[in-house]
């Protein structure tokens, strides 16, 4: 579905990107992981046309990113506290991106998809907590029906049992909505647990991709060993990590 060819972004003599090819199948989630600086982030916003990048492109369906309309690859930001902008209601929020594409508006459905209720729309973000807070954010993701979601890191702000809460969401979403995801975290069991592939970045490059599985099994980068030797031996277990995802309430109410 897209197909990222030698994507490179350089700012004076630093290559945050560097000559990165890869391809994300229609429906699936991409994990991305790296260390800070190592290239995520920088990536992601190329993709989602947020920073243009010094030379390679981004294929969808196809077609090059340039020629499509932004609504269909959205983003969902890392803070939840500086994603929203305090002075408009949810409903503004929620509202502004059909607005300037002139589509009907459907701030209650967006709502109810998340888990709000609709009186939610009439608060301002400083009125919820910080999982609310990223739920109105992915509610606005959504609010153009796009096809695939670029994640950074959209769950590292919250405290672990509101991650879980998030994780249930997106991946209910990705099932009724038939989503494609990049879904960019430090957490390496939270990404095994959510991702089909996953891709490790250092450096600017795309060292190694591989199946889920067989990353986890057979690493072969040196970069790859080193940080899944980082992770505690009880989150090694992906069924660990799934069981505190499943047994974690989805109720909005509870957030904190």
């Amino acid at each position: 579905m897209i197909e990222v060819k030698h994507l490179t972004k350089i700012y004076k003599k630093f290559r945050a990107v560097d000559d990165v090819c890869l391809h994300i199948e229609k429906g699936e989630t991409l994990g991305l992981v790296g260390e800070s600086g190592s290239g995520k982030s920088t990536l992601g916003k190329m993709i989602v046309g947020l920073i243009e990048p010094s030379w390679g492109k981004v294929v969808f369906e196809g077609k090059t990113k340039q020629t499509l309309l932004p609504r269909r690859i959205q983003m969902i930001f890392q803070d939840p506290y500086s994603s929203l902008n305090p002075r408009m209601s949810v409903e503004s929020i929620l509202s502004e991106p059909t607005n300037i594409h002139r589509l009907p508006g459907r701030v209650d459905e967006l709502l109810d998809r998340v888990g709000l209720p609709p009186e939610a729309k009439k608060r301002y973000p400083h009125e919820f907590s910080g999982g609310q807070r990223q739920r109105i954010g992915i509610a606005r993701a959504l609010a153009l029906n796009p096809d695939v979601l670029i994640c950074d890191e959209p769950v590292s702000a919250l405290d672990v049992s509101i991650r879980a809460q998030i994780i249930n969401l997106l991946q209910d979403l990705q099932n009724h909505l038939g989503l494609t995801i990049l879904f960019i975290a430090h957490d390496l069991a939270l990404v095994r647990h959510i991702s089909n592939r996953i891709a490790v970045m250092q450096k600017g490059k795309v060292v190694e991709i591989a199946d889920t599985d067989e990353l986890f099994d057979a690493p072969k980068h040196p970069y790859t060993r080193a940080l899944l030797s980082s992770i505690p031996k009880y989150a090694r277990s992906p069924s660990q990590q799934s069981e505190i995802i499943s047994n974690t309430s989805s109720n909005p109410l509870s957030l904190k």
